[in-house]
């Protein structure tokens, strides 16, 4: 059986562990450009006290990695949970909330991720093959080998696999946002039903929920392809053989723009995208201007084993606008009622059905 230590934490002032621990959750986030990247390695060659604290801090996450299973591993995490449950996420990073030395070690050694919700995985080159997947409310963020991460959103699953010419990130279903490493010989292809979104070096949104995908481009460019079924074999005449195949439609999106394509294929590009509704569960936040509560309630039931049902279908086509906390289903609910003309009944466990009032 193997005994847990809790790794060495340089001696180095409190403000430089909290610095360090918040940059290295940035590092894994998806919150970090070559800018940050090329800042981060001047401080730490310029500054001997902070190299310590990020290598420090380094060494408790391969520590962990190393001892997950570990009582004493196990233990702090669920303190790291225990406490985030009792405060907003944004304290954690914030001047005015600065965490205590012994949470900000059990946050290095529990995961740092952990502590706002989302796990970082990573092998020796960040990189593992095979299926990844979050249950509900639950973020996550992959580091793959050539640096490039993968920020999952709740309910979601997808699949990672490289060859020597591709990427290939297969997007069952959920949503994930992608940044991109650069590598002009294998392409970054990410699939999601008749679509493949194809990227070099960028960042982007995927969502393929009910068979539909959206995908928004915060930064460079992408090409969208999308399959079209062959013709149907019955039109062709007595004694031919279709031979057709699948045709391929491609578009170019640049920084800024979206597209949405239905079950059937059609799709549509959207010039100036919200990119902040589009990237707002990244900070644990829905945001919601002018969608069909029918839509709504099909997003929000991903955040939260409190689910929304409609009883009337004429419900689903109000229109509705705000921000909202993921998975705070009742406070959703209560903002329905102050401005629809809709009420919501408790009375079964974990279920809100909405009506008409």
């Amino acid at each position: 059986m193997s005994t847990y230590e809790k790794p060495a934490i340089a001696n180095t002032p409190p403000d430089l562990e909290d610095q360090a621990a918040e940059i290295f959750l940035r590092r894994h986030s998806g919150a970090w450009n070559a800018e940050d990247e090329a800042a981060y390695e001047t401080r730490i060659a310029e500054d001997p006290l902070f190299a310590d604290a990020a290598a420090g801090v380094r060494r408790a996450w391969q520590a962990a990695g190393n001892h997950a299973a570990t009582p004493e591993l196990m233990g702090f995490r669920e303190q790291a949970l225990a406490r985030a449950r009792r405060a907003n996420a944004r304290r954690w990073l914030g001047a005015d909330g600065r965490l205590q030395r012994r949470w900000r070690v059990a946050a290095a050694v529990a995961g740092i991720g952990l502590v706002l919700g989302v796990a970082v995985q990573l092998s020796p080159y960040g990189y593992r093959s095979g299926t990844y997947r979050t249950a509900i409310g639950e973020q996550r963020v992959v580091e793959l080998a050539d640096r490039s991460r993968i920020a999952l959103d709740s309910k979601t699953n997808l699949r990672v696999r490289y060859t020597d010419d591709a990427r290939i990130i297969e997007l069952a279903k959920g949503q994930a946002q992608f940044t991109v490493a650069k590598d002009p010989q294998r392409p970054f292809r990410v699939e999601a039903g008749g679509a493949t979104i194809v990227a070099i070096g960028t960042s982007f949104t995927v969502e393929y929920v009910d068979q539909e995908m959206s995908v928004a481009l915060l930064e460079g460019r992408v090409a969208v392809n999308i399959a079209s079924s062959p013709p149907d074999s019955s039109s062709v005449g007595a004694g031919e053989t279709s031979r057709a195949a699948p045709s391929v439609r491609t578009t170019e999106l640049k920084t800024g723009e979206a597209m949405r394509v239905r079950a059937d294929g059609q799709a549509t590009v959207i010039a100036n995208a919200d990119l902040e509704a589009a990237t707002a569960w990244r900070q644990g936040k829905i945001i919601f201007r002018g969608v069909p509560l029918g839509e709504a309630v099909r997003r929000l039931n991903r955040y939260s084993r409190f689910q929304l049902e409609i009883e009337d279908p004429r419900l689903a086509e109000l229109v509705v606008s705000g921000v909202f906390e993921a998975g705070d289903t009742p406070a959703f609910a209560e903002a329905l009622r102050s401005y629809l003309p809709v009420t919501a009944d408790y009375t079964e466990p974990e279920v809100v059905r909405l009506r008409y009032r």
